[in-house]
């Protein structure tokens, strides 16, 4: 179940996973935009997206104007980002890190994202703290993070399975059926994303990997632990619920 293949095998079907994947790019890019401005002023402009994927939140930010430089540990979500851009007259720099050890200066960026529910991917709370400090150390001072995640709450018995159907897809005029499937194991997951196509009897694309249940307010936590402040969460700003923390004043 390893991270990095799941999202090489993902990305060129990536997109599939929102309805309108073209509108969801603008929707969140504007909803960022909105959130960084208000906690971090107009001034903050350059953006490190340190889990960039195929690049939903990166363009859309690009779109309106910031700077943003992506990390991602799949080079083939990577790869598909930069064309993606390129695509859109955008240029967005990209290089594979994981972002538990990002190789970007210290205090080079006004903002660091981490969205789309990429923290959980990591299986301890160790390395939680791990990629939350290097966010801090990216960050300006006067700056910050933005965190987007599932809103998690106690694990069901173990071996219970879930289904979270997407419902019908349709792209260059195929049709697909999308759906989640989750085994729980205590305080992890194991995900299966199926991508079922429904006009040919081509096999369907399934990809695996593995969660932490992680509950929001425990990020919160550990973000403060590693040196943010003013650590928020938001709701109804996003698809998911949002953590904002401030990187304090250089002493």
């Amino acid at each position: 179940m390893s991270v990095q293949a799941f999202y090489d095998d993902l990305a060129p079907l990536y997109h599939l996973v929102y309805e309108n994947w073209d509108a969801s790019v603008g929707r969140q890019g504007s909803r960022l935009a909105s959130v960084i401005e208000e906690q971090w002023g107009t001034d903050a402009r350059t953006v490190l997206d340190a889990a960039v994927g195929i690049g939903t939140q990166a363009l859309g930010l690009l779109g309106l104007g910031f700077r943003v430089v992506g990390a991602d540990l799949s080079p083939g979500a990577v790869a598909r980002a930069i064309r993606e851009a390129a695509r859109r007259g955008l240029a967005l720099p990209c290089f594979v890190a994981d972002f538990r050890a990002l190789p970007l200066r210290a205090q080079s960026v006004d903002v660091v994202l981490v969205c789309d529910n990429a923290l959980p991917h990591l299986e301890t709370e160790g390395e939680i703290r791990t990629t939350l400090s290097e966010c801090l150390r990216c960050g300006r001072p006067g700056g910050g993070c933005v965190i987007s995640m599932r809103d998690y709450g106690p694990p069901p018995p173990a071996g219970t399975v879930d289904a979270h159907p997407y419902g019908e897809r349709v792209w260059a005029g195929r049709r697909f059926r999308v759906r989640q499937v989750w085994t729980w194991q205590g305080r992890h997951y194991d995900f299966a994303l199926e991508i079922v196509p429904r006009d040919s009897n081509d096999a369907p694309t399934i990809v695996r990997s593995r969660y932490h249940a992680i509950p929001v307010d425990e990020v919160a936590e550990l973000m403060r632990a590693v040196g943010f402040e003013r650590v928020r969460r938001l709701d109804d700003r996003f698809f998911q619920p949002l953590l904002v923390g401030t990187r304090g004043p250089a002493s």
